[in-house]
């Protein structure tokens, strides 16, 4: 099944209304900002309420193999899906895999939160996540004053 992002799921299309659920959360969040660092924060906070929501239907799109919950094919796809959405809205050119790394370390950090029952300190990390996805574009002090914005 084409999930709309070029990618092809088996499972019925479950996974992907979860995925697609998720990028729209993510994209709305985007959109209500001006500038790309406030889009990139709004995206990192909408994804952890995403997560904090409904923690079982996060984990499933973060499900790597031998976890129980599906295989590396929901978190490839997801992290794919999430790549395409930042590297949109990030103008700017950084590292080699800076969105790509990015999008994956984030979505490594809140699947190790979430399969370890950690809900309450998703929120918590926030502000670790933003600074961390915007530093390689900013550097450590713009990011660090990004990421100690409000959400």
């Amino acid at each position: 099944m084409d999930d709309g992002t070029g990618s092809q799921t088996g499972d019925g299309g479950g996974a992907q209304r979860e995925l697609m659920a998720l990028r729209a959360s993510l994209h709305e969040a985007c959109q209500a900002h001006d500038d790309w660092p406030a889009r990139v924060a709004a995206a990192v906070y909408s994804a952890l309420d995403f997560a904090v929501a409904d923690p079982d239907r996060a984990l499933r799109l973060l499900a790597r193999d031998g976890e129980g919950h599906g295989d590396n094919r929901a978190f490839r796809q997801t992290v794919e899906c999430l790549n395409r959405l930042l590297e949109k809205t990030v103008p700017v050119e950084g590292p080699p895999g800076g969105v790509s790394g990015s999008v994956q370390g984030i979505a490594l950090i809140v699947s190790d939160h979430l399969r370890a029952e950690r809900i309450d300190g998703l929120a918590g990390i926030g502000p670790a996540l933003v600074q961390f996805a915007l530093q390689p574009y900013l550097g450590y002090g713009e990011a660090k004053r990004w990421a100690s914005r409000e959400p």
